[in-house]
């Protein structure tokens, strides 16, 4: 996706352009998405409805209980492999601390080319609620700012074989979702969805040692990330 610039383009006072040398930093912007992908409407894409249906099965119901909760998910759709989804759950605050979860989903066959259900693999790993808020200030952030594409960035989207990535973020009374195709290297959508792969890995990890490096890095890269979106 052709990155869409923010940020702005007049010129700076002498005074100011003086004091240092480093150029401003701007950052590209996820595409809005006009329905939800964690709460699909039926009657406007079946499609959508079984791809939220198989790879969030793990997600309880909206406004259950008692229940954990969703606080972010990246879906992955590869027109040459089955979709895949990962997403991070959060327990009640009551009456100790939440604890987090994360869950990766890969269909077992591509649901684009199926109208009847399709079933699901799922690994589960338990992650640091120090490495989900800083996974907060850059995807969340990410997600809630999210615009709606101008013409050229349509035109981006259009790749022939592009692999679509769509980020949702729930937040304390904030939500935000926007996606991507094929983001190009060294832009923030690129960053993001580096850091949504890498967040498969570190839960498809078996190795101790290895899934608490892997923990490590994603939160590094999601605070390097953040900087740039000051």
């Amino acid at each position: 996706m052709a990155a869409i610039l923010v940020g702005c383009k007049c010129p700076r006072p002498p005074s100011i352009a003086k004091e240092s040398n480093r150029p401003a930093l701007t950052c590209d912007l996820l595409s809005a998405v006009g329905s939800r992908l964690t709460d699909p409407d039926p009657s406007t894409d079946h499609q959508e409805e079984v791809l939220s249906a198989t790879l969030l099965s793990r997600v309880p119901a909206r406004n259950s209980s008692g229940a954990e909760q969703l606080v972010m998910v990246m879906v992955k759709q590869n027109p040459y492999a089955p979709e895949e989804a990962v997403y991070i759950l959060r327990t009640p605050p009551r009456p100790l601390p939440p604890e987090y979860q994360v869950v990766h989903a890969r269909a077992r066959q591509p649901i684009a080319f199926n109208e009847a259900s399709v079933s699901a693999d799922f690994s589960e790993a338990a992650i640091d609620p120090s490495a989900v808020h800083a996974l907060e200030r850059s995807w969340g952030v990410m997600a809630r700012e999210a615009r709606w594409p101008d013409r050229e960035g349509e035109i981006a989207r259009m790749k022939w074989g592009g692999v679509h990535f769509t980020f949702d973020y729930r937040g304390d009374n904030v939500y935000g979702q926007g996606d991507t195709v094929s983001p190009e290297r060294g832009t923030c959508a690129a960053s993001l969805v580096e850091i949504g792969d890498l967040l498969i890995r570190f839960v498809d990890e078996p190795d101790g040692q290895k899934r608490a490096a892997l923990q490590l890095r994603l939160a590094n890269e999601s605070r390097a990330l953040s900087e740039r979106l000051k």
